[in-house]
C-alpha cells in the first residue's frame, strides 16, 4: 500500500424512493480518528437523489427532484504541533475543498440532468430512465475526480508535502 496518499474518494450513489422538494445540499460529517496516523486522512462522498413524476397528457415527467452530496471526512484527532505539521493539515483541507467543488460540481450536473429527462410512457419508467443517467453521471464523476487526483499527483503538485 502507498502510505503518500493523503485522501481516498470514494463516490457512492444510492437511488432513493421518498418524494423530496427540489433542493441541492451538502453534508459534511467530521470524525475524529485516533487510529490514523498524523499523515493519513480520508474522505468519502455519497452522492443520492431522489425524483417523484407526474402524468400529464404527454406522459411522466419530473415534478420533484434532490440531489445530495454527503462528505464523510475522517481525520487524526491530534496533529504534531509543529509549523511542518500544521502546514501540511491546512494544505490538506485546501485539496480536500478543491476535490469537494468537483463533486459538487458532479451533483449540480447530475441534478439538471434529471430535470431534463423526456416525458416517459408511466413514471415507473421515468425512475428507471432516472437511474440510469444518476449511474452514468457517477461513473463520469469518478473519472474526473481520479483524473483530477492524478494530474496533481494527489495535492503534492499543489503544495500537499508530508513533513518527515
Amino acid at each position: 500500500m502507498k502510505q503518500s496518499c493523503c485522501a481516498l474518494i470514494l463516490l457512492l450513489a444510492m437511488p432513493a424512493a421518498a418524494d423530496m422538494m427540489l433542493k441541492a445540499r451538502q453534508t459534511v460529517d467530521i470524525y475524529g480518528s485516533r487510529g490514523l496516523e498524523p499523515r493519513l486522512a480520508d474522505v468519502d462522498y455519497r452522492l443520492t437523489w431522489q425524483l417523484s413524476g407526474e402524468q400529464t397528457g404527454s406522459g411522466c415527467l419530473p415534478s420533484r427532484v434532490m440531489v445530495s452530496l454527503t462528505a464523510t471526512v475522517t481525520e487524526p484527532l491530534e496533529w504534531p504541533q509543529t509549523p511542518a505539521w500544521q502546514n501540511y493539515r491546512l494544505a490538506l483541507t485546501a485539496y480536500e475543498r478543491l476535490v469537494r467543488e468537483r463533486a459538487l460540481l458532479s451533483g449540480e450536473w447530475l441534478e439538471r440532468s434529471l430535470f431534463e429527462i423526456a416525458p416517459q410512457s408511466n413514471c415507473e419508467q421515468l425512475r428507471r430512465v432516472a437511474d440510469n443517467i444518476g449511474y452514468h453521471q457517477l461513473d463520469i464523476a469518478r473519472t474526473l475526480l481520479q483524473d483530477f487526483q492524478q494530474q496533481n499527483d494527489y495535492g503534492r503538485n499543489l503544495g500537499l508535502i508530508r513533513p518527515e
